[in-house]
């Protein structure tokens, strides 16, 4: 990926080189900026805005920034610094994608950094068996909240109206159920797992590698199924007609993206922006305080987002 200098006030910076950041975005799927006081707050709210906006609000899956007024500024996903965050495409589960992702550095730790790799070129490398299988069938994402493990569905939905929460099920194209008690709602939701994109590249973009339990840390697997079946995780995932995703293809997928993955270290007022939908974002381990921001904007349907036009 280039790495561009902001120089200069953000806006003024932009309307100079907007165009040249787009250009990066488009020909490798993201590009690094460097520049004094990019990661304050307020300044790092507005590059997302100029280079990702409109900005989604209010993402339920990270945490929010307390002094952002706009409600659209988050922290990453907690997880733990101990292990490696495996390659994904931002919320490629639900039903709006963002197109676009930014990430900012208020402090570096030691290591963890934000790898990415290319899922155009993982597509291309894939063999074309297990190709075929996702881009013929998709995924189908499987999510138990209010398990002991994971988050509860009054926090994803934002809501304790299980009838609310039904309607926007029913409006995002999910199968639903809920346990006798009330108490864990289980969901089902079929996604695409490869796209075209603008200028006709193909891109996998299906979330296996942190939905199937092939994916998961041995130990973690162990742990988790002495408390219940892998097929109760509170995530997994399955092709898009049900079958079951075979563990050998999860791991030609694990193969391949760490093979090709590009890594940018860290340091205090980088920023990277990415095409969500043609680059993947891990998170090495680390030692030490590790503080980001993140933003996510240029939402697109699931049903469209891999029509191969721009937007």
């Amino acid at each position: 990926m280039r790495h561009l200098e902001v120089d200069r006030e953000v806006g003024g910076w932009w309307s100079a080189h907007g165009d040249e950041v787009e250009s990066c975005l488009d020909r490798d799927g993201g590009v690094v900026l460097d520049g004094p006081g990019l990661t304050d707050v307020a300044n790092f709210q507005v590059l997302a805005e100029l280079a990702c906006g409109p900005l989604s609000r209010d993402n339920p899956e990270h945490p929010l920034v307390g002094d952002d007024p706009t409600g659209t500024v988050n922290r990453p996903v907690e997880y733990s610094s101990k292990r490696k965050l495996l390659w994904h495409n931002e919320n490629t589960f639900a039903t709006e994608w963002p197109r676009r992702i930014a990430f900012g550095c208020q402090r570096a730790a030691d290591r963890g950094e934000t790898p990415t790799v290319d899922m155009t070129a993982v597509y291309e490398e894939l063999t074309p068996a297990v190709r075929g299988r996702f881009e013929e069938l998709g995924v189908t994402y499987v999510r138990r909240l209010g398990t002991d493990l994971g988050l509860d569905w009054p926090t994803v939905y934002g809501t304790t109206d299980r009838q609310a929460v039904e309607r926007r099920c029913e409006r995002d194209g999910a199968r639903w159920e809920w346990s006798d008690d009330g108490r864990v709602l289980t969901t089902w939701q079929r996604r695409a797992a490869v796209i075209t994109l603008p200028g006709g590249r193909r891109s996998f973009v299906a979330q296996v590698l942190h939905w199937h339990p092939r994916a998961l840390d041995e130990d973690v697997h162990e742990a988790m199924a002495a408390l219940m079946p892998p097929g109760e995780f509170p995530k997994t995932c399955t092709f898009g007609d049900g079958s079951p995703i075979p563990d050998e293809d999860v791991v030609e997928l694990l193969t391949t993206c760490d093979r090709l993955e590009e890594v940018v270290g860290w340091t205090e007022g980088r920023v990277m922006l990415l095409d969500n939908l043609r680059r993947a974002h891990a998170r090495n381990p680390y030692t030490g305080e590790r503080r980001l921001l993140v933003a996510i904007g240029r939402a697109v349907d699931h049903a469209t987002a891999g029509s191969g036009h721009g937007g």
